[in-house]
């Protein structure tokens, strides 16, 4: 990021190392933190991974401040269990939190231990439900995986603490809504740098065959005395839909017909479920990568085409600082927008070349 110059970009839109790895001590990482020291928290991330060991340290964050533009937009990846963290990040970096986006689906596989078993294992019982992962790609989900039938529970601290966990299965992930302060007010900010808002139009959700007429009240309804006390009431009347769809709200869900995009042309289940196989490994051209795509934390090409559209102004150019394997990139150059990618590993950065369409040598994402 440090050849780029100050107020270069439009946008970031990333999903960065979430830290799922052992518990940090707090105390310290803050105060490393606000002193301006680098954190080492030594422990390996989501599946053993190193480049997930723990959130990116506000140092990082202060150099993506520098260079977004004034009123700029930055749609960050979270864990559940770290989104204080990242935010904590954040704001040490210079940003403003204006909003959390939550990306609800309901593909997660549960990570629970599980507390009877435990104890019958530890009694040297092996009760199963267990196995290996079985696809290619290393994918956790359900379908990729190979389990044994559990049985029932046998000791008597088995059976006392049979049906007990430690998580419930996991169906969200934030998407931390971050903001550069304006260059003046909203307007001046708008016309200077063409950042500062999201575009709500852009974005709106279609809304389903045969939906109901919304009614409330209008705003420059005028109190009238009646029945309803000393406040009186305010005449009904009809709500007019818009015709580009419904206002789009900080979450995106698999509710039926509760959100659709008109501009991406995609169902609820294909904009909120986990990337498959077919998603992840997406190239622009509608192909499919010749590089095999292995990354274990893939987000769906509709989700990051929808969230670039949020807050990247038409022609703008989106930076993400953890490209991994480029469906920030390929989103984006499919809808029109310039992107620029930063990955620090070899092989993510062949598998995005391979899913831009771009030869491996010319280092396009790194």
């Amino acid at each position: 990021m440090r050849q780029y110059p100050d107020n270069f970009f439009d946008s970031v839109v990333c999903d960065p190392p979430y830290g799922l790895s052992k518990e940090p001590d707090i105390a310290e990482v803050l105060t490393k933190w606000i002193a301006g020291e680098p954190y080492d928290h030594g422990h390996g991330g989501f599946m053993g991974k190193a480049w997930d060991s723990f959130v990116p340290h506000p140092d990082l964050w202060r150099e993506v401040f520098r260079v977004l533009k004034p009123g700029g937009h930055a749609l960050v990846f979270a864990g559940t269990r770290t989104q204080d963290l990242m935010t904590i990040a954040l704001r040490l970096g210079g940003f403003e939190i204006r909003d959390v986006i939550e990306w609800l689906y309901f593909s997660g596989f549960p990570k629970s231990l599980d507390v009877g078993k435990v104890f019958d294992k530890r009694e040297g019982i092996w009760r199963g439900r267990a196995g290996a992962v079985v696809s290619g790609n290393g994918s956790m989900s359900a379908p990729n995986y190979e389990r044994t039938p559990k049985g029932e529970a046998v000791g008597e601290l088995a059976r006392k603490w049979d049906g007990w966990g430690t998580a419930l299965k996991p169906a969200h992930e934030p998407i931390i809504v971050a903001r550069k302060p304006l260059g003046g007010t909203v307007a001046e900010t708008v016309e200077k740098y063409g950042t500062g808002a999201i575009n709500i139009d852009g974005c709106r959700i279609v809304r389903a065959a045969g939906d109901r007429t919304e009614y409330g009240v209008t705003g420059n309804q005028t109190a009238t005395t009646g029945d309803s006390g000393i406040f009186g009431h305010y005449d009904a009347a009809a709500y007019i839909p818009h015709e580009a769809g419904r206002f789009p709200a900080n979450c995106v869900t698999t509710d039926e017909n509760a959100f659709y995009s008109p501009y991406f042309n995609v169902s609820p289940a294909e904009l909120s479920k986990k990337a498959t196989k077919k998603d992840r490994n997406a190239c622009v051209d509608g192909s499919q990568s010749l590089v095999p795509n292995t990354h274990p934390t893939v987000k769906p090409i509709a989700l990051m085409a929808w969230l670039i559209t949020l807050v990247t102004p038409h022609g703008g150019t989106v930076l993400d600082p953890f490209a991994g394997s480029g469906s920030t990139l390929v989103a984006a150059a499919q809808n029109g927008f310039n992107y620029v990618g930063i990955e620090m590993l070899p092989e993510h950065v062949a598998i995005i070349n391979s899913r831009l369409n771009t030869p491996e040598e010319t280092e396009s994402a790194a």
